[in-house]
């Protein structure tokens, strides 16, 4: 008796052995046909060259959190606009007037950050605040003497960026109305010999958006029709010269888009926005929420 249950006791272990050894073997089979899924596609972002370093500051953060991998290129407003569109890319950065940008009901509109021009002049300079009208009668050349102005009797020496120049065609097109600044105005090549241009010269009437205007710059910018240039002024609308800044998703919503839109309005994301010296917009936000096109 005590053999034969040794026996069956004996049977029934090499049997689970046996089993295992046939689950293991099947296990080790199924991992070698294992394929693992690819990782998903990279969200491409391109578009215009003004906010680019920042996108790409941003993304870089975005991609140390998650690991979701971003790929962003600059290119132009109009042709990340296209190249969204088309499908090309996932998110289009726009950074200027762009036509069809808000009437086209695919689109979503993420409002990034806001830029703005500032008028500038010599920190000793009597005049403190010009009106839109004088501004552009003063860089058409139809104003020449800093006197028309309530400055000093003295001609009026207007500054401008050298083309293609982002700032040059913002002006034209903001401040001017399509028409171009005098031809007698001095041409720099960047915000830091506008900065020195205007700092050394008390009859300068210059300008630089808030991205290239330091924060103790030996220069005053002008308040406009009486709104002072400033952060606040500048969120709230009532300074005049304001340049919003978009990231613009086209169609199909990826789930890598819409994390990144919720990761911009982030408090990191909007110190990092800070940083470029751009107003950021969702101060105390932490979710995004686009504006569909209408």
């Amino acid at each position: 008796m005590n053999t034969a249950r040794h026996w069956l006791a004996s049977r029934s272990g090499l049997l689970t052995l046996l089993t295992l050894a046939t689950l293991l073997g099947m296990l080790g089979v199924a991992w070698r046909l294992y394929t693992p899924p690819p990782p998903p596609p990279p969200l491409l972002i391109a578009g215009g060259r003004l906010i680019q370093p920042l996108v790409a500051e941003l993304a870089q953060r975005f991609s140390q959190q998650t690991g979701e991998e971003v790929q962003v290129e600059a290119g132009g407003s109009m042709a990340g606009m296209a190249a969204v569109k088309r499908g090309a890319i996932d998110i289009a950065m726009v950074g200027q007037p762009v036509p069809g940008l808000f009437s086209d009901p695919q689109t979503r509109q993420h409002l990034l950050a806001r830029n703005s021009l500032a008028f500038i002049v010599h920190h000793q300079s009597p005049v403190r605040n010009l009106s839109q009208a004088q501004i552009r009668q003063a860089l058409t050349g139809q104003v020449r003497n800093w006197k028309t102005l309530g400055g000093p009797d003295a001609p009026i020496e207007v500054l401008t960026w050298r083309k293609p120049a982002l700032i040059a065609l913002f002006v034209e097109w903001m401040v001017l109305g399509g028409q171009n600044v005098t031809h007698q105005a001095r041409q720099v090549d960047d915000a830091s010999d506008m900065l020195a241009s205007v700092a050394g010269n008390p009859l300068a009437l210059g300008h630089v958006s808030l991205q290239d205007l330091p924060s103790r710059a030996a220069v005053r910018p002008l308040s406009v029709d009486g709104a002072p240039f400033s952060r606040a002024t500048i969120l709230s609308g009532h300074y005049p010269y304001i340049q919003d800044m978009y990231l613009v998703g086209y169609g199909a919503c990826k789930p890598q888009e819409t994390a990144f839109m919720r990761f911009i309005r982030t408090p990191e994301a909007q110190a990092i926005i800070a940083r470029h010296n751009l107003a950021p917009v969702y101060p105390h936000a932490t979710e995004s929420e686009p504006h569909h096109g209408q």
